[in-house]
């Protein structure tokens, strides 16, 4: 039985072994960044997912990138590391809700940024600003989607997972909309994402004031 299990692992780390492409940036999926700030690593995951949607807005959460960690700049990522950062076989969904439901979703997302809770929004396609000392629900102002300010009663096309469209995190103002693509049509983010860096030729993406605090 020992040379079969030896045998299935090596297969497994051949296959996981697999080159994805390299990051020209240190790539930071630190724990206490991912759940608390804008992070090269959450723009990585919520530009994939929005590109392969074709989605106005990517959205996703910091708790569900699981690393833990800095990837110095020359790195080669490879699936084993894609798999790592997205280990919950979360899959890509897109739904159509208005910019309240946006709203709504953003103030969530900063709720319980001091307790570094996981629903901590990982963005793309949009940018807001917040301030940690308001009440929670009060938080969020400047937001805007694809460079203009948010309308509230204006309809966006969000690309987020599965786990948040059904209102994990307490993301119940995800799941208010017209659903385009369910769980069952949803791609693997880790796969999205691996797609997206080999589409790319690897890893560029930077930390660039989505996310902001006055």
């Amino acid at each position: 039985l020992a040379p079969k299990v030896a045998a299935y692992n090596k297969q497994l780390d051949d296959a996981l072994g697999v080159p994805v492409g390299p990051t020209e940036v240190a790539l930071d999926s630190q724990r206490a960044s991912v759940r608390g700030q804008e992070t090269n690593m959450g723009n990585l995951i919520a530009d994939a997912m929005r590109e392969f949607t074709k989605a106005d807005v990517g959205f996703t959460q910091g708790g569900g990138i699981r690393g833990d960690k800095i990837y110095p700049a020359g790195t080669v990522l490879t699936r084993k590391d894609i798999l790592t950062e997205l280990p919950f076989g979360n899959v890509v969904v897109v739904t159509e809700i208005s910019g309240a439901d946006l709203r709504a979703a953003v103030e969530n997302g900063v709720s319980q940024v001091a307790d570094r809770a996981g629903r901590f929004p990982q963005v793309s396609g949009m940018s807001f600003v917040y301030d940690p000392a308001k009440p929670a629900g009060a938080r969020v102002f400047e937001i805007k989607v694809g460079g203009a300010p948010l309308d509230n009663a204006k309809t966006y096309k969000v690309a987020t997972n599965d786990f948040m469209l059904e209102g994990g995190d307490g993301y119940a103002a995800l799941g208010k909309g017209k659903v385009l693509v369910n769980k069952s049509a949803g791609t693997l983010m880790a796969t999205v994402v691996m797609d997206y860096v080999a589409a790319q030729k690897g890893v560029k993406a930077k930390v660039e004031g989505r996310i902001k605090t006055p």
